[in-house]
């Protein structure tokens, strides 16, 4: 047969199986940690997103031992809940108190909170809800979002940093050989387009991800030199592929509504928009349109804010299959795949493409 390439979509469920807390939930528990610790060293705190002041004097060492509980797994909810109750927490942003009382865990979830957001406000009616009243509320919603990416940097940069992966140490390295092979004889002759499918030729890892880990554990001799990698979503620290975070969904019909009103704020924080601010989107199509590919989705939620550019991959003329990997066996394949289906207008292509349950196609997680 032809060569063929392999996309593998990496997730924020990649790293987690590497052993990162790079979760929402993690990052808001990281930054509730902080924010009371430093309370406690100079008996105030004060930043873009919350400030916590006036404690009650007998309530500092359950105070302080809610913070250790913190360590122990508690989440923030319960310990901010406690701490609102002693203290006086004033929120910056109301989008913010939302988001860490809505005890939602994973980044998709926030990214589709900002959209539902932007238009709830959009669809204002009544009396003093004119566009130019909306617009101001939006550009609230917009820098809140700003702010947060800034602290998400942040909060990467100390988990990247602090990271200890390698190809020697992490249970990982075997997803990343398998990355390189073959799709088994039973699921390549489920393959309508060829009866039989070799290694492939290259092997794009699709990074959503803003840390190095994939580059960690593909940078050493045991892995072929076919590798290419596209941080599609930006890095850290890095002003020439600046982090993209907002909704990537330009194809409903809210979305047109935004785009008419002719105001720019009000699709600023769409992914499309962001995208071209490097080369990286066309380099990706450059590689769909190169040759034909499959598709391995490794910990990726395939929620709707990565719409577009997931319909153009599962859609694309060349796309041969898409196997999906999972970590709970075949109920968090079933959900998957769901998720996937919303990427199709075409649901006969998506019967077609999507590769049925494979109980080795496994997410190994380090313990």
């Amino acid at each position: 047969m032809n060569q063929y390439n392999r996309v593998v979509i990496i997730g924020n469920g990649f790293d987690k199986a590497a052993g990162l807390k790079t979760s929402y939930k993690d990052f808001i528990d990281y930054y509730i940690k902080n924010a009371v610790g430093y309370f406690f060293s100079e008996n105030e705190y004060d930043s873009e997103l919350l400030s916590i002041r006036e404690v009650k004097v007998n309530y500092r060492e359950p105070l302080m031992d809610r913070l250790k509980a913190l360590e122990n797994k508690e989440s923030a909810i319960a310990a901010l809940k406690f701490i609102e109750g002693v203290s006086k927490i004033t929120y910056k942003h109301t989008y913010f108190e939302e988001i860490i009382k809505n005890n939602n865990e994973r980044w998709v979830d926030i990214e589709q909170y900002y959209f539902d957001k932007l238009m709830s406000i959009y669809n204002l009616r009544g009396h003093g809800n004119s566009i130019a009243h909306k617009v101001s509320r939006i550009k609230q919603l917009n820098s809140f979002m700003d702010i947060l990416t800034f602290k998400l940097n942040d909060y990467i940069s100390y988990i990247d940093s602090n990271a200890k992966i390698s190809y020697s140490n992490s249970p990982l390295s075997s997803l990343i050989e398998k990355s390189q092979t073959s799709l088994s004889n039973e699921i390549s002759s489920l393959v309508t387009r060829h009866s039989r499918i070799e290694d492939p030729n290259n092997v794009i890892f699709l990074n959503f991800n803003y840390t190095n880990t994939v580059r960690s554990l593909t940078n050493n001799s045991f892995v072929k030199p076919n590798i290419k990698h596209i941080n599609i979503h930006g890095q850290i620290n890095n002003s020439n592929n600046p982090i993209i975070f907002g909704y990537g969904d330009d194809t409903n019909e809210s979305y047109y509504k935004l785009e008419y009103e002719d105001n720019n704020e009000l699709i600023r924080k769409i992914k499309s928009f962001q995208y071209p601010r490097t080369r990286n989107y066309h380099h990706l199509l450059n590689i769909l349109e190169s040759k034909e590919f499959d598709v391995f989705i490794v910990g990726h939620s395939c929620g709707l804010s990565d719409r577009t550019l997931l319909k153009t991959i599962f859609e694309h003329n060349n796309c041969l299959a898409i196997q999906n990997f999972h970590y709970k066996g075949e109920s968090d394949d079933f959900n998957k795949r769901m998720q996937i289906s919303r990427h199709f207008s075409d649901k006969a292509l998506m019967r077609e493409r999507v590769l049925p349950f494979d109980s080795n196609a496994t997410i190994p997680q380090t313990q």
